[in-house]
């Protein structure tokens, strides 16, 4: 009769059910997960452009102005601190062409800006073995890394500096004074292969090539870019600044 088939049709369902558990429990997970980020990422870089040029990058902890673009030297240390890494070109000692390479950065913990290029670099790769022959390498760093909000990474309103000059392994009497530079940005060095070579190397600025708004580079006096400070200031949510 009716009773049985119905039944029946219901013990069917309740085994489909269980069988598409699974999948409908991954299904609101993977969405949990994804609004989960897109709040994150949100919240940990969100970008205002003010209409003078100048824009402010807040983080969940941290409230960080970005100089005017018309402040270079400003500009350009404010780069090389939030830059946690970037691309560095060499030439090639295998082919003799241009080689580009991502490399760490670290000019100082944060809030203590030295404005020195720090990296950490072996020769079982070719950065550095490149740089052995001929040290004189190029070495970028892009706004578009820390974001610049709805602005292409192209446009130069989203700042971009290209440093010229000499590298090479930190002499002796300050390696140990550099690693704890690089550590401090990027603790997981301490943990990479002793017997790989790495060794802290530094940049010797010969120039600072900066894009930060339309009508073309910038070159940053170096020893303007040295004499730029960043400081933190403290309130409910920290922030660095620059101040002139």
């Amino acid at each position: 009769g009716g009773a049985p088939r119905l039944l029946m049709l219901m013990m069917t369902k309740k085994k489909k059910m269980r069988e598409n558990l699974p999948f409908v429990s991954l299904f609101f997970v993977c969405v949990c997960l994804i609004q989960a980020c897109g709040v994150h990422g949100a919240r940990s870089f969100d970008q205002h452009v003010d209409h003078d040029g100048t824009k402010e990058v807040t983080g969940m902890v941290a409230s960080i102005p970005r100089p005017p673009y018309t402040d270079y030297a400003k500009m350009a240390r404010y780069l090389t601190h939030m830059s946690l890494w970037g691309v560095m070109g060499t030439t090639s000692i295998a082919t003799g062409l241009p080689w580009t390479n991502v490399v760490d950065l670290s000019d100082g913990p944060v809030c203590n800006s030295t404005g020195r290029l720090f990296y950490y670099l072996t020769t079982m790769d070719e950065t550095a073995r490149d740089a052995a022959e001929n040290p004189k390498v190029s070495f970028t760093v892009a706004e578009a890394s820390l974001g610049c909000g709805g602005t292409d990474a192209e446009d130069p309103t989203c700042a971009k500096m290209t440093v010229v000059g000499d590298l090479a392994p930190v002499s002796d009497d300050e390696a140990d004074y550099a690693i704890e530079m690089l550590a401090s940005r990027h603790p997981a060095i301490k943990s990479w292969p002793p017997n790989h070579g790495f060794k802290p190397y530094e940049l010797k600025i010969d120039s600072l090539n900066l894009l930060d708004f339309y009508g073309g580079l910038h070159q940053v006096d170096v020893d303007e870019y040295f004499s730029a400070s960043l400081t933190c200031s403290s309130s409910e949510s920290s922030s660095l600044q620059q101040q002139a």
